[in-house]
């Protein structure tokens, strides 16, 4: 914040935490579009993370309501909400909710007065919104409203309210720095009325969704929060919220979501929402020649519901191939001369749909349609997959409701079950400053990239946050060095070269400046006292065998050696993926295990961050794989 004083912040911090308390209360309870979509908006702007589990689930929920002509409940005011959220949450403006909503918005708009039902207060809401999402719709058709709401402002300055003002202000001040309407004294004129309308009294009404616009227009104007308006204002919202953390003066799911927005804007950093996971289980076993899923989700019971599916060899042959085999093959058979390309579709939309088709076709076979409507209707945003070793093959992370992948709709993360001796993690998470780091990077001196990722997850992980972090690339350490010194580190990081033996996955290795370092090595130095995490950022890093039956269950590759030896979490890729986009993927995982995030939504969002780049080929997102129960913290934070 802008000069204010500390007690000041902290009130504004506050109030915001207990009002997303609230609302992440009642969340469960929403069914209402306009209630959905107004939480939705306040949670993106207090924690400005559309992708959190919960803002994903509110979404789906907001666009299944979506009718077939694009509206919500055919009204303008709800879809208006409606589409401002979905934008709010990540959707596209080129998404086929939002092209549908836009076209409903084009269908009731008066072409006579160029207004929507000649009502200032809807007229604007589609305006902003269409300034936001749509501006070329906007210079089409923004004359007529604009001069017409210009017209209803008074000599004082007001627009027929304060609300209208304050919206009428916000709205031409967006106006003006998209170049359209410039020169209007509608803004001028209404600052000075809201100002002046505060002069005599604590606040310019008594309902908190009506005093969000006079405060948002004065903060869109560029007041600071230390103006004594603003002040004034922010004090009576802090002042007016209940214990329990709502506002309650017309609606309480309204004033409450508006009151969050607007002060959210008076933050500089963000909400980071570190509530206790909710966790689902699919336990997937193998059972003279069927196949045993069960389901058990957070708010279920003592009994896992199950069921048996049988699979045909072929269907296993093709689903076994491996989710990295799968994942290149896409990427080779698509090429600019492929039939997809053909249709006019781009090589990233050709390989998004294919790898969507592949995970639907997955789902229907490896999941059960029991089991798949108690995974849509849970409440669980991690999902712990117990996966019979010899199922490993499997392209779980592939998986696609016909909505999302399962690796990017949850926290996921793998556990194995195995009738082999193994050494167990260790339990309890250490606290930060406690926390020793390993980070070595670029070993053989032929990834800057590497080399500068090292750099980056050192300074995040040691400046930031406190932990002791011993960072080594090129020939700073020897593979020696490297070997021994693995039992004193909780966290390894290690960005170079790795190489899966598709023959023999136990020679698998990572790759040093004087030497290789096998999987079978490994688990001789750390049987002891493993590393909570280890993340080999390398390509194939994951890869274990691509038919488990054929080989000794001994034969481990990288991840199951590191785990057999009590490793709490292992991270890798089944495929090479790009330099650039590996080190967006770790700054991004780090930085939500700093946050104090769970292993597995910390890798959620860095999937979502890696996919956000939309690079062509690229599919860093979906190759990531950890084994290890997502919902488990690698650091404690607490202060």
């Amino acid at each position: 914040m802008h000069n204010v004083g500390e007690s000041q912040i902290i009130n504004v911090t506050r109030s915001v935490q207990n009002g997303v308390r609230w609302i992440r209360n009642v969340s469960e309870d929403l069914t209402d579009a306009r209630d959905l979509a107004i939480c939705i908006s306040a949670l993106v702007q207090a924690e400005r993370n559309p992708y959190s589990p919960l803002i994903q689930r509110l979404t789906h929920l907001l666009a299944r309501q979506q009718s077939p002509t694009g509206s919500w409940n055919e009204e303008l005011w709800d879809t208006v909400w409606a589409a401002k959220a979905l934008a709010d949450s990540g959707h596209a403006p080129d998404s086929n909710e939002l092209r549908s909503a836009l076209r409903f918005l084009e269908a009731t708009r008066d072409p006579i007065t160029g207004a929507w039902y000649d009502e200032p207060f809807e007229t604007m809401l589609v305006l902003d919104l269409l300034a936001r999402l749509a501006p070329e719709m906007l210079v089409e058709y923004w004359e007529m409203p604009v001069r017409w709401l210009e017209s209803l402002q008074r000599v004082d300055g007001a627009v027929i309210g304060i609300r209208y003002t304050g919206m009428a202000a916000s709205l031409f001040f967006l106006l003006d720095r998209l170049g359209i309407g410039k020169g209007s004294e509608l803004p001028k004129r209404a600052l000075k009325f809201i100002r002046d309308d505060l002069q005599n009294k604590s606040i310019w009404t008594s309902e908190a969704w009506s005093n969000y616009y006079p405060l948002s227009a004065l903060l869109d104007s560029g007041a600071t929060p230390d103006d004594p308006v603003v002040t004034k204002a922010v004090e009576w919202f802090i002042s007016s919220q209940d214990a329990d953390g709502k506002w309650k003066h017309v609606s309480r799911v309204h004033d409450s979501a508006m009151a969050i927005t607007a002060l959210s804007r008076l933050l500089k950093i963000p909400l980071v929402n570190v509530s206790d996971p909710r966790n689902g289980i699919l336990s997937v076993h193998k059972e003279n020649g069927t196949i045993r899923v069960s389901f058990h989700g957070p708010t279920s019971g003592a009994i896992a519901p199950a069921e048996r599916l049988k699979i045909s060899s072929k269907i296993r042959d093709d689903l076994g191939r491996n989710q990295q085999v799968l994942l290149s093959s896409v990427v080779s058979q698509l090429d600019s001369r492929s039939p997809l390309a053909s249709r006019g579709l781009s090589i990233t939309e050709s390989i998004q749909e294919e790898l969507e088709k592949s995970g639907r076709y997955a789902y229907g076979h490896l999941i059960p349609a029991r089991i798949q409507l108690l995974m849509e209707s849970s409440l669980a945003d991690h999902l712990r997959l117990d996966i019979d070793e010899r199922l490993i093959d499997l392209p779980w992370e592939l998986i696609h409701d016909g909505n999302e992948f399962v690796c990017l709709r949850y926290a996921i993360g793998r556990r194995l079950i195995s009738d082999h001796d193994f050494t167990p993690p260790r339990p309890a998470a250490r606290l930060a400053r406690n926390a020793k780091v390993l980070i070595v990077s670029d070993t053989m001196d032929d990834l800057p990239a590497a080399k500068e990722e090292g750099k980056a997850v050192s300074k995040l992980l040691g400046d930031e946050c406190g932990m002791k972090v011993d960072e080594f690339t090129s020939h700073e350490l020897s593979k020696k060095e490297f070997l021994l010194s693995l039992k004193d580190y909780d966290i390894v990081h290690f960005a170079g070269h790795a190489f899966h033996e598709e023959s023999s996955p136990d020679e698998s290795y990572i790759a040093f400046a004087d030497g290789e370092i096998q999987a079978f090595e490994i688990a001789r130095f750390i049987t002891n006292r493993a590393p909570t995490v280890v993340f080999l950022n390398a390509c194939w890093s994951a890869e274990e065998m691509r038919n488990p039956e054929s080989y000794s269950p001994m034969m481990r590759g990288l991840g199951r050696t590191f785990l057999y030896a009590g490793v709490g979490a292992f991270i890798g890729y089944l495929i090479p993926v790009p330099d650039n986009t590996a080190t967006h993927f770790a700054i991004s995982f780090y930085t939500s295990i700093a946050q104090g995030q769970t292993i597995g939504e910390a890798i959620r969002q860095a999937r979502i961050a890696s996919r956000n780049l939309k690079a062509d080929r690229d599919l860093t997102c979906l190759s990531a794989v950890l084994y290890g129960d997502p919902s488990v913290r690698a650091i404690d934070v607490s202060p």
